[in-house]
């Protein structure tokens, strides 16, 4: 009788089928277009960056409501003390736009790669690495722009000697002219610079001196995308300015209309303390015009009573439907409403704000696609994809020995019972 064959040893090895290198993991990146900018609206509609940029929006105006002029430094001040404030104040004007707009555009990024959940302290977790660059990027651009305007402020000083100035600027004019053209194209990088910089520092883990170089690299590889994205980005936040503040202006000329005087005192009433609170914002003309747009959208009512200014706006041509001034109660009501007015202009101006940083991210992703993320973004994605094939692998190990051993369990043959006791005769 042939003994019974044990199983045939698994074949399975100890490193997992199907094991990859970790190249074939990396995430492939993806193809931006310029049609990609029309998804601005909806990445910049996030509440925790809506209420940074409005925040930011309103020290920057009431930054520009104290701006001092040259006429305080007094008569005798030289004519140059005038255009040197108005550049510092840009300057540190445009620093806080930057760390605000870095801190906006972290978010922007997660919300890109399908973070959508990042809290407020992991942003900040990751901003903190970039304030270096936030405020540098900005000083260096500023700074570079000024020492060119010195150096033509410095050489138009010479021209002043007597005769011998204006003949060597009479000769050399086609040399000040080239210099004068540079000047005039670097004010115009730089000012597209301003639109994707701080994309460019939330993106890009670099030194800020590199951050410096992608900046002028995304300037000068595609200006025309530049050009094309922010003028496509300015009419959407025209045509956002306009639909917001086109509500307001729609219930404030519907109360106008409307019989009684409850409603007009408390409107105006709420016009004037969103006067008062928005007067410094030079942004506020920006408000109107974009108010001025939605008047044509408003329904048709008798011209007397459509032609309402800005918030501010004297009541004075309503005085036949509308009390001279408000008082009493109308005053609380009309506080309760200036309130959540400031509020939502606020948030009106933050989401056109976050609307700029995000086409500006936008427009960089599609100028700049063979950066796409930071290595250490792509590294933490293919980390995560080979940790979840590493779970499938494991799983499937498992479940293949658990086969295993069931084969083996039905391929042995079973023992024969053990046979009866027989009884020996006496």
């Amino acid at each position: 009788m042939t003994e019974p064959t044990a199983p045939a040893p698994s074949q399975t090895s100890d490193k997992p089928a199907g094991d990859q290198a970790p190249e074939e993991w990396k995430p492939e990146p993806r193809q931006w277009t310029w049609k990609d900018v029309f998804t601005a609206p909806m990445l910049a509609f996030k509440p925790k960056c809506m209420l940074v940029t409005a925040v930011t929006a309103v020290v920057l105006s009431y930054w520009y409501h104290f701006e001092p002029s040259a006429s305080d430094f007094g008569s005798k001040a030289p004519p140059f003390v005038g255009p040197l404030i108005e550049f510092l104040w840009n300057t540190l004007a445009l620093v806080v736009f930057s760390l605000a707009a870095t801190l906006v555009a972290v978010f922007m990024k997660a919300d890109l790669l399908d973070d959508e959940f990042l809290s407020f302290g992991e942003a900040l977790a990751q901003y903190k690495k970039r304030l270096a660059p936030a405020i540098l990027v900005p000083l260096f651009l500023m700074g570079l722009l000024g020492g060119f305007h010195l150096l033509i402020a410095g050489g138009a000083l010479l021209s002043g000697i007597p005769y011998a100035g204006p003949t060597l600027y009479a000769l050399f004019y086609p040399l000040a002219f080239l210099l004068g053209l540079f000047v005039v194209l670097l004010t115009i990088a730089i000012g597209l610079s301003v639109f994707v910089f701080p994309s460019i520092i939330a993106i890009r883990k670099h030194g800020w001196f590199d951050n410096v170089v992608d900046t002028f690299e995304a300037v000068g590889t595609k200006p025309h995308v530049l050009v094309g994205s922010g003028l496509l980005v300015g009419l959407l936040m025209l045509v956002s300015l306009a639909i917001g503040f086109g509500a307001m202006r729609h219930l404030t000329t519907t109360a106008v209309v409307m019989p009684g005087q409850g409603l007009q005192a408390t409107e105006m009433r709420s016009n004037q303390i969103v006067g008062d609170a928005l007067r410094p914002v030079p942004g506020e003309s920006l408000a109107n015009q974009g108010a001025a747009m939605a008047q044509a959208w408003l329904p048709a009512v008798p011209r007397r009573e459509r032609n309402l200014s800005s918030y501010s706006s004297d009541y004075s041509s309503y005085t036949d439907r509308v009390v001279s001034e408000p008082n009493g109660y109308y005053q609380v009501t009309g506080a309760i409403t200036g309130g959540w007015k400031i509020l939502i202009s606020a948030l009106i101006i933050g989401y056109c704000l976050n609307l700029f940083i995000g086409g500006g991210m936008l427009t960089y992703l599609v100028v700049r696609e063979d950066d796409y993320w930071d290595d250490e973004d792509l590294e933490d994605l293919d980390k995560l994809a080979k940790e979840l094939e590493e779970e499938a692998k494991q799983e499937a190990a498992k479940s293949g020995e658990a086969s295993s051993a069931t084969a083996a369990a039905v391929a042995k043959p079973s023992e024969p019972p053990p046979a009866a006791p027989t009884s020996t005769p006496t």
